[in-house]
This record gives structure tokens, C-alpha cells and sequence, in this order.
């Protein structure tokens, strides 16, 4: 993601935010949300990391 690309919004340039992926199709959404993903989990041009399903260690609950 190119970051220099961002601008500052107003209050009703960011209200209208949620509206403007509301009007994208499924396909252009879900790839919003993937690029969206990637960059804040530092996965980018790879797949998705494999869910841990082996736990090792006990698990503290409350501190105890």
C-alpha cells in the first residue's frame, strides 16, 4: 500500500467511509479486505499463515 497516497478527511468525507465499500461488489471487497490483512499482519504476496493447531504449554487463567 502505497502510504504517501493518503489526505486528511473531514468529519462527513469519513462518514461516508462505510458507504463507499457498501457499494462495491463481493469480489472487490473481499480483495480490500485481503490487501487490508496483509499489510496490518505482514503477510503481503503470500497466503494466509496456518492457523496453530497444536498448543504446547500450559495455559494461565487469571495469573494462577
Amino acid at each position: 500500500m502505497d502510504k504517501t497516497y493518503f489526505k486528511k478527511q473531514s468529519l462527513e468525507e469519513a462518514n461516508k467511509h462505510q458507504d463507499f465499500y457498501r457499494q462495491m461488489s463481493d469480489e472487490k471487497r473481499a480483495k480490500a479486505f485481503l490487501l487490508m490483512m496483509q499489510a496490518a499482519y505482514h503477510f503481503v504476496g503470500k497466503e494466509w499463515p496456518k492457523m496453530e493447531k497444536i498448543f504446547s504449554g500450559k495455559r494461565k487463567i487469571h495469573g494462577q
